[in-house]
């Protein structure tokens, strides 16, 4: 519809800490009529923009007054060979592990359903025109919607290549260890609940009111801290940005925290984001008190896939990451990368070179 598409007006507007609550209700408004995943939802990306003092714009198009497309740019510098100075764009990322850390998947334009081919064609169009960018980086994403930002530059390379792993629940007619895990990985989760019902009671639940879930955080975060405080990616709970996302995050009904006690102890969470029949799993905190024969983490995505089967949701998402357990407890997979976009330059041609 090539009418609708020259009636589609794009805009690329500077905003300030003052200008959220217009933007939220603009956001809100245009995601109830989108096909969007939770990350694009304003309590995911509000929480976590409301954090940010990169220079950021925002990215709108509208049609007959309307708006039917929105996204978050974030402008950066960054030098080739640490001396000559490119300019990079990015997608509803900033480009800086202090705020990036609160990891967004299935990246993309928010955009009104009816009309998507169209709004997204002309924000493309927009940003391909624009020649004030070097490099466009966009991610974490699907291939899909990878593919459809190609026309923003013939040049292209991968930064991250990653896969996604999940439970199609619709898949299951019965028994999901029987019909998805391997026997092996059935064993290990069959033997985990024995040894710890040895040990006694054990009380599975899955905590939806705002203050359970705050109450939960404090232990949570000790979980998460103690198992990944020392790693190469330590948690995030040891930055203030992501610890603020997540604290504001649990306050929304679309957070929910499964948990597992033993003898009225708390020894294991997940933080989910459910979203439209699909749940994302975002996080674990497991005590490290038992020895290896004990997979608690295995046990803990075993309960909770069954848990939300039972309420007819669609899919259970581990996101990216080519873990074994994800692999393991899966029945579908899915590319989830981050590409850079960028334009001829014979700086990133030579640097493309060294790459190599």
């Amino acid at each position: 519809m090539k009418h609708i598409k020259d009636k589609i007006k794009v805009d690329l507007i500077p905003i300030v800490n003052d200008d959220f609550l217009g933007i939220e209700r603009d956001w809100v408004a245009l995601q109830e009529l989108s096909n969007c995943h939770y990350y694009l939802t304003w309590n995911w990306i509000g929480s976590w923009i409301k954090q940010c003092e990169a220079p950021i714009y925002l990215l709108k198009a509208s049609l007959n007054d309307q708006v039917v497309g929105l996204a978050f740019i974030f402008e950066k510098k960054r030098r080739v060979f640490g001396i000559y100075p490119v300019t990079q764009w990015w997608l509803n990322r900033t480009g800086d592990d202090k705020y990036d850390q609160v990891w967004i998947e299935y990246n993309d334009l928010l955009i009104k359903k009816n009309v998507e081919n169209e709004v997204r064609a002309r924000m493309l169009s927009y940003l391909a025109k624009n020649n004030v960018w070097d490099e466009f980086i966009l991610g974490m994403t699907s291939k899909k919607v990878e593919d459809d930002f190609n026309s923003l530059s013939k040049y292209k390379r991968v930064v991250i290549e990653d896969y996604g792993y999940q439970v199609n629940l619709n898949k299951i007619e019965d028994s999901y260890l029987k019909e998805v895990v391997s026997r092996n990985t059935r064993q290990k989760i069959n033997q985990t609940c024995k040894l710890l019902t040895q040990q006694g009671s054990l009380d599975f639940s899955v905590l939806t009111s705002t203050k359970e879930k705050l109450d939960s955080l404090k232990l949570i975060k000790r979980y998460h801290v103690k198992r990944w405080g020392d790693t190469s990616t330590p948690s995030g709970f040891l930055n203030i940005t992501f610890s603020n996302c997540i604290e504001e995050q649990l306050k929304s009904e679309n957070t929910e925290i499964a948990r597992l006690t033993l003898n009225s102890r708390a020894i294991a969470y997940l933080v989910n984001y459910i979203y439209r029949g699909r749940i994302y799993f975002y996080l674990s905190a497991l005590t490290d008190e038992f020895n290896g024969k004990i997979k608690l983490g295995l046990y803990m995505h075993s309960l909770t896939i069954e848990f939300y089967k039972a309420k007819n949701m669609s899919v259970y998402d581990f996101l990216a990451g080519e873990s074994r357990y994800k692999k393991s407890l899966s029945n579908a997979s899915y590319s989830h990368n981050l590409v850079c976009f960028y334009n001829r330059n014979p700086l990133l041609n030579i640097e493309k070179l060294f790459r190599k």
